[in-house]
C-alpha cells in the first residue's frame, strides 16, 4: 500500500511539474457585448521590442490546451507569445463561420456571436499589456480553426495579419456566387479586401490521407459536398479556385500550397508542418 501511495505521489508531482514547466497563463476577455472568451497563453523567456504574437485557433474538439501545448516545445527559445482563444460551444456554436451563419447556411443575426473583430481585440490586449512594438500578428488554424481563419481574413475588420497557416478545413467560403458561408453571393467583399486576402503570406496545408468522406466532423451539407467528397479534395478545389480568381483579376497571390503524403486529420502533425513557416527566424537576437 505504501508503495502504491509513493507511486501516486511521484506521478502527481511529475504532473504538477509538467504544468508548471509549461507556465500556461489565462486571461478572460469580457470587454464586449458577447460571452466571455478565455485566452490561454504562454510567454517567452523574455519580452522585448521584437516579440511577436501567434494566435492558435482550435478545431471542433475545442481542446484549446492540446492546441497550445503542441507549439510550446518548438517555441521555447523563440521570441513569441502563444495565444489560444477558447470559443466555447455553448457560447459560440458556429465560431468557424465567425458566428455569421450556421454550418448549413442559415444566416445568423446576433451581434453577440459575431467574431469578425475578435482577434484584433485580443491582439490589442497583449500589445498594450506588454508594450509590444509590433503592429502585426501571426495566426494558425487547423480544421474548424482553419475555417475560422480564412473567413476571418475575408470578413474581419483587421489588416494586421502578417502570416497565416490554414490546415485541412472541412469546407470553405469560395469567391463565387454561392450564398454565404459557401460563397460570397449575399455577403459581398469589396475588391480592396479581396486583394488584401489573396496577397497575404499564407501556407495552405493539406494531408493527402485526409480523404475520408465519412469523417464524423466533416460537413455533409449538400453545398459542402459540392466542394468535394472529402477534406483533401475540397482543399485542392479551394486553392485552385483562388489561383484562378487571382489570375483572372490580375491580383498578386502569395499563398503557398503544401500537400503532405501520409498525413491524415492530425493536429500535432499539422502543427509540425506549420512551425517553420511561422516561427523560424524568431530566435532571440544578440
Amino acid at each position: 500500500m505504501n508503495l502504491i501511495k509513493t507511486h501516486l505521489l511521484i506521478i502527481s508531482l511529475l504532473f504538477s511539474l509538467n504544468i508548471l514547466s509549461t507556465d500556461i497563463k489565462k486571461v478572460i476577455y469580457a470587454a464586449w457585448n458577447k460571452p466571455d472568451v478565455e485566452l490561454l497563453y504562454k510567454l517567452p523567456k523574455e519580452i522585448n521590442k521584437d516579440t511577436k504574437v501567434l494566435f492558435i485557433i482550435h478545431g471542433a474538439s475545442r481542446d484549446v490546451n492540446k492546441y497550445l501545448e503542441a507549439w510550446i516545445d518548438d517555441a521555447e527559445n523563440k521570441n513569441i507569445i502563444l495565444v489560444a482563444p477558447h470559443f466555447k460551444k455553448d457560447s459560440f456554436k458556429y465560431y468557424s463561420t465567425l458566428g455569421l451563419a450556421s454550418s448549413s447556411g442559415k444566416m445568423m443575426d446576433d451581434s453577440k456571436t459575431n467574431l469578425s473583430n475578435s482577434i484584433a481585440l485580443f491582439f490589442n490586449i497583449f500589445k498594450s499589456k506588454y508594450s509590444l512594438s509590433t503592429d502585426k500578428y501571426l495566426i494558425f488554424g487547423f480544421s474548424g480553426g482553419s475555417q475560422f481563419v480564412h473567413r476571418y481574413m475575408m470578413y474581419g475588420k483587421d489588416t494586421r495579419i502578417e502570416k497565416a497557416v490554414l490546415g485541412s478545413a472541412g469546407w470553405y467560403t469560395f469567391l463565387n456566387n454561392e450564398p454565404f458561408p459557401f460563397g460570397i453571393k449575399n455577403m459581398p467583399l469589396d475588391k480592396k479586401r479581396i486583394d488584401w486576402f489573396l496577397s497575404r503570406e499564407v501556407l495552405f496545408i493539406l494531408g493527402k490521407s485526409d480523404n475520408d468522406p465519412n469523417h464524423p466532423t466533416l460537413n455533409s451539407n449538400k453545398k459542402a459536398i459540392e466542394q468535394g467528397e472529402h477534406r483533401y479534395e475540397r482543399g485542392r478545389n479551394y486553392f485552385n479556385s483562388l489561383t484562378h480568381y487571382a489570375e483572372q483579376s490580375k491580383t498578386p497571390f502569395r499563398w503557398r500550397y503544401k500537400s503532405v503524403e501520409g498525413l491524415d486529420h492530425n493536429t500535432e502533425e499539422m502543427t509540425d508542418k506549420a512551425i517553420s513557416f511561422l516561427i523560424d527566424g524568431l530566435d532571440y537576437k544578440d
